[in-house]
């Protein structure tokens, strides 16, 4: 296989460094723009070639073709180990496609071309055309090695995983688990030579040396809004231009079913899937639903050992574990040591705990029990993690097609990319990307009871259940009450109470649901570090709700 190597040129003024080639003169934030348009853009055919079928990779500079094969009678894959793999139900029309790469799972979209191909694009790093900008952070750890963080637009969102850092005097080199990019790199007097590969691609860039602390986000960019918005949506927009309300990527508001105001800021449009973080575990009570409501569950008061004991035999499903329902999983009160933060950050099964692990449901389910199943609701992402396998355990076909099949195609869902765990399987916990527009949709949805377009697709009786206040979350800021993965929120807005059911992320990702207003709205954003990911609240609540 050829590499063609387009070197990604990150020119650094190190004025301390001296000559020194030292990785600790290297230590600290480095930031720039893409020379390349597109880079890591393919257009992906499925063609005959022989006697077999192959699915080809164009990039700018090669073409890879990768053989398929027929998997489980239903899908034809194809694999170019420890980097790509491509997946296809050709049962469907048009085709599903997934292609996967690392722990991201993206779907493609297939159209017919006119000489009868099936053809479609895919961009490793998600963004396209819209991105503008890498971030590089070499970092000395705490055991005295040293690690690498890249980042796309901006220094703190579409982080990548880096892992397996090694370096030899002036060269270092280091993965990324999200994507499988390999990046290699030169250390030179005041100068970095990077290198992104994937496939026979590279891509090039020219950085310039920033403190951490003061990596900025650029200049708003979009405003898609076809009228002038009322006072308050001015001033909003206003303040997020000036950095007020910082790190705000976009807002969508819709009422009635019409959106109202639509605007987006920092190089993030209308096509940009944006990370969601945990505001994706909202999707995964809603694929629970549609699991029930389609009796392939038999509800969600079933044991989750029905469907997970053959598969992990070594599970001592004792002191109430065989007693944890659905239901318990949904309400985050399984009572298992799965607890991601407040009560007891050192967590046997939280978050971090388990995604170090090589199969995180087994080290899940081996946490010992803290509480009895729904005697306490904690927030803890190992639980809704849990639904990922039981559903994949009794759905008959890869999750991820019967995901898209039966809800995000009927709401014409396309550009979105989801997260995997270790075990092969969409992960329920978080972390899937779509964009700002199609997070409305989804809110829209269960505002108009489970219907889209005059069509069923999530019962009532689930909407109800969903936004039903099941438990309080003990260790959250505000003790919460929970639903079916849905956050509950009570607005104080000039002495009147709002109430407002909300899905939510890290960093600022909120979609509120306000039912009595009939209003949807989404946020977006970056602050992820800042202590300030409980800004779409004061959003919410000073310029939405007035």
């Amino acid at each position: 296989m050829r590499i063609n190597t387009l070197t990604i040129i990150c020119l650094l003024n190190l004025a301390s460094c001296h000559a020194q080639t030292a990785i600790d003169n290297y230590v600290g934030g480095w930031a720039g723009t893409f020379e390349e348009k597109d880079p890591f853009q393919f257009d992906i055919r499925i063609v005959p070639s022989g006697e077999r079928i192959v699915a080809s990779f164009t990039g700018h500079e090669s073409t890879t073709e990768i053989p398929l094969d027929v998997e489980d009678s239903k899908y034809l894959v194809g694999k170019i180990a420890d980097q790509l793999t491509i997946r296809i139900d050709t049962a469907s029309t048009p085709p599903i496609a997934f292609v996967q790469t690392g722990h991201h799972l993206s779907n493609i979209e297939l159209n017919l071309t006119a000489s009868g191909v099936w053809a479609g694009e895919w961009n490793l790093l998600i963004e396209g055309p819209f991105l503008p900008s890498m971030y590089l952070s070499l970092d000395k750890l705490d055991d005295g090695g040293y690690g690498a963080s890249t980042f796309f637009k901006e220094p703190t969102y579409h982080y990548m995983w880096g892992q397996d850092f090694r370096y030899s005097k002036n060269d270092f080199e280091f993965r990324d688990i999200r994507s499988d990019i390999k990046f290699t790199g030169v250390l030179k007097d005041e100068q970095i030579d990077l290198t992104l590969h994937f496939l026979d691609e590279s891509a090039k860039i020219e950085l310039s040396p920033l403190p951490y602390d003061q990596w900025q986000i650029g200049q708003s960019s979009e405003i898609a809004a076809e009228e002038s918005p009322p006072t308050l949506f001015s001033e909003l927009v206003t303040n997020i231009r000036n950095d007020t309300l910082e790190r705000t990527h976009a807002v969508v508001i819709s009422q009635y079913g019409e959106t109202i105001l639509e605007e987006y800021f920092a190089g993030f449009t209308q096509h940009t899937p944006h990370d969601t973080r945990s505001l994706s575990k909202s999707f995964a009570s809603a694929i629970t639903g549609i699991a029930i409501d389609d009796q392939i569950l038999g509800g969600e008061h079933l044991p989750i050992r029905n469907f997970l004991e053959d598969q992990y035999p070594e599970i001592a499903w004792e002191d109430g574990k065989a007693e944890i329902t659905i239901h318990h999983l949904l309400t985050m009160s399984s009572g298992l040591d799965a607890i991601d933060f407040g009560l007891n950050r050192n967590s046997f099964a939280n978050e971090g705990a388990f995604q170090s692990q090589e199969d995180w449901t087994e080290h899940i389910l081996s946490a010992p029990m803290v509480y009895r199943p729904g005697g306490s609701a904690n927030y803890g992402s190992g639980n809704p993690h849990l639904l990922s396998p039981v559903l994949s355990s009794a759905i008959g076909e890869r999750l991820e097609f019967y995901m898209h099949k039966e809800l995000f195609q009927p709401l014409s869902i396309k550009n979105y990319r989801i997260q995997t765990n270790n075990e092969d399987q969409p992960y329920f916990g978080g972390g899937w990307y779509l964009t700002p527009r199609d997070l409305q949709k989804f809110g829209q949805l269960y505002l108009n009871k489970g219907s889209w377009n005059g069509k069923e697709i999530l019962s009532q009786q689930w909407v109800d259940k969903s936004f039903d206040k099941h438990d309080v979350l003990e260790n959250t800021r505000d003790k919460n009450e929970y639903g079916y993965l849905f956050w509950h929120k009570t607005y104080d807005v000039k002495g009147k109470k709002i109430e407002s059911i909300e899905a939510r992320g890290s960093g600022g990702q909120y979609l509120f649901i306000i039912p009595e207003y009939e209003v949807v709205a989404v946020i977006t954003s970056g602050n992820y570090r800042n202590g300030k990911g409980f800004q779409p609240e004061k959003i919410m609540e000073r310029y939405i709700l007035p």
